[in-house]
């Protein structure tokens, strides 16, 4: 099962935002500044962060899956659920201004809190942990949907405030649309063989991103 934990970060600030309540003005530019400037050039990065491991944060790494160490909050035994999965991802945001350009530069990554996720003492088979991960994986992929929309964005002065807003809030929908999928087909893991081909499904996208 999964939690997910949705941020946008600003310059080097995080902007915690749960339940969706974004920010929909993300940069300010003054009138006076914006009318000399011409155009936005914008550059998109997925940022590969990694964390000290002793901080809250996982940050999502095709070579370091997760293991049930990782898993620190407290079961809530009034749930169903086995293990909740707490992931998320985000944006960095900076922009610099020289002569008449604009110069917008996005960083994206992925996070797991350790804090936020746990599991109940009797959920401790690969099995189960690896429904969890998928749910980190699926995660991933839907961060790397969103660079990918960044990267196709055709962002202006007049536009990049609103539309920046709408693609990370049209790939929050997407998200949490396919996690609640793979929790409903598979029952949260107890249809072992739809769980399988979530397996193989959810493994070849992430090949992809090996290349």
């Amino acid at each position: 099962m999964l939690k997910l934990v949705i941020i946008f970060a600003l310059s080097t600030t995080l902007k915690h935002l749960m339940n969706r309540r974004f920010i929909v003005s993300i940069f300010i530019l003054f009138l006076s500044t914006s009318a000399f400037c011409q155009k936005v050039v914008v550059k998109v990065s997925m940022d590969h962060k990694v964390a000290d491991t002793n901080n809250d944060t996982i940050f999502y790494n095709l070579n370091r899956p997760l293991t049930w160490d990782d898993f620190k909050g407290l079961p809530d035994y009034n749930t169903a659920a086995g293990a909740i999965t707490a992931s998320g991802f985000a944006f960095n945001a900076n922009m610099n201004m020289a002569a008449n350009t604009v110069y917008l530069n996005l960083n994206v990554h992925t996070f797991f809190s350790k804090k936020s996720s746990w599991k109940k003492t009797n959920i401790n088979s690969s099995y189960h942990l690896l429904h969890e991960q998928h749910h980190f994986d699926i995660t991933a992929l839907s961060a790397q949907k969103f660079y990918n929309e960044l990267l196709k964005a055709d962002f202006t002065l007049t536009n990049y405030n609103n539309l920046l807003t709408d693609l990370f809030n049209k790939a929050f929908e997407q998200n949490n649309i396919l996690q609640q999928q793979y929790d409903k087909e598979t029952r949260h893991s107890i249809n072992k063989d739809v769980q399988l081909q979530w397996n193989t499904k959810i493994e070849n996208e992430i090949k992809l991103l090996r290349i």
